[in-house]
């Protein structure tokens, strides 16, 4: 499991470039990736592209996430990605978007719906806000492109979930009248009553070796944002160490890029060592994409949205083994409100909200994820 990465500079998720002489003692160049893809457009600074742009390090362990967008999305049918809180969906679908940029005559648009007030506060104000960023959004270009039926755009619609009604509507209201549109949604939740497609984006991997290095994505993401942050620092000999860190924060991504910035201030031994998993949640991001700006606000985010029957059930899945099966649901009292046979029913919910993950084989297995679990099992009872 050799040693740090380099940090890069390139977009281009699928293909990076050489390394350059003079490299820093314990670093490898950037690896070569595989050329599934074209390499992503270069996004102009016009009119073409409106709205939150993706970052410009390298995108780690997402070129199978990445090639399943740019090739299942279709016009009128809306692709939404789910996923656990800080798992990295605005990430890939921005990273897609700029791959596929140079095929949509009328570009690319962004709707950001963090700030938007949640559909449980206030339905009303929910559905003006979300259609005045809409307006605000196309309005912004040379020529609305709604203005043409036949609009040729990639529309991201960005943090869903606590507006998922509004944006249901909100879509079919667009698909009706540019059914050649192209959607692709970020959200902890899918829509109801919009025919879609659904890609669950799950954690990095912490287990299976990946690539030239023999390094799990998620130690490699560790390892490139440690030196775009300490970039004299050598983990050469700690390998062991960065994968054990990000199994414990459960391979999502957020997690670990607030872990390597922490890397400027304490050591490795001492951040696993003392399990220093609370205080990464609480990090502020520096330089990110998410409007929560830390995994804490993420995951308070993320359980804000249960009622509180979920939020029951939430707390009891939380004290089950790491993994746990459908008998263990079915067997065990999740909600002393709750009969036993609606169980399965809270279950398929909170597996809906992503607080719950699912390992899909022969026999399903379940998981709260590593931080979630953390985050839930911190809350006063």
């Amino acid at each position: 499991m050799g040693a740090l990465f380099s940090a890069a500079t390139n977009r281009d998720v699928l293909m990076s470039q050489a390394g350059r002489p003079g490299t820093p003692a314990g670093l490898l160049p950037a690896r070569p990736e595989p050329r599934l893809l074209a390499p992503a457009a270069a996004i102009p600074e016009t009119a073409r592209w409106q709205g939150l742009r993706p970052k410009t390090d390298i995108t780690v362990g997402r070129q199978a996430d990445l090639l399943h967008v740019v090739t299942a999305l279709r016009p009128g049918r809306p692709l939404v990605l789910t996923g656990p809180a800080g798992v990295g969906k605005t990430r890939l679908a921005l990273d897609s978007a700029a791959h596929l940029l140079d095929r949509f005559r009328d570009g690319v648009a962004v709707l950001e719906l963090g700030s938007v007030t949640p559909e449980g506060v206030d339905p009303a104000a929910a559905s003006a806000q979300a259609q005045r960023a809409l307006d605000t959004l196309f309005r912004s270009f040379d020529r609305d492109p709604r203005t043409s039926p036949e609009m040729q755009m990639l529309l991201v619609v960005d943090n869903a979930e606590h507006i998922i009604d509004t944006v249901a509507r909100q879509v079919r209201a667009l698909l009706e009248r540019h059914p050649a549109l192209h959607i692709v949604i970020t959200s902890l939740r899918a829509p109801a009553g919009v025919p879609a497609d659904l890609w669950e984006v799950s954690p990095l991997s912490v287990d299976q070796p990946d690539g030239l290095y023999g390094c799990p994505p998620a130690a490699e993401l560790f390892c490139r944002r440690v030196h775009s942050v300490v970039p004299t620092l050598d983990l050469s000999d700690q390998m062991p160490q960065v994968v054990e860190l990000c199994r414990r924060l459960g391979g999502l991504a957020l997690a670990i890029e607030n872990a390597a910035f922490r890397m400027r201030s304490v050591p490795l031994r001492v951040l696993v060592e003392e399990c220093r998993v609370l205080p990464i949640l609480g990090q502020e991001e520096v330089g990110g994409l998410s409007h929560h700006r830390s995994l804490h606000r993420s995951l308070a985010w993320a359980y804000g949205l249960l009622d509180e029957r979920q939020r029951r059930a939430l707390r009891r899945f939380s004290r089950f083994p790491e993994d746990f099966s459908i008998e263990d649901v079915r067997q065990e009292p999740v909600d002393d409100a709750l009969e036993p046979s609606r169980n399965l029913d809270v279950l398929a919910e909170l597996v809906d909200f992503s607080v719950v993950q699912v390992n899909r084989g022969h026999q399903y297995a379940y998981r709260v994820p590593r931080m979630m679990r953390e985050y839930v099992n911190a809350i006063p009872a």
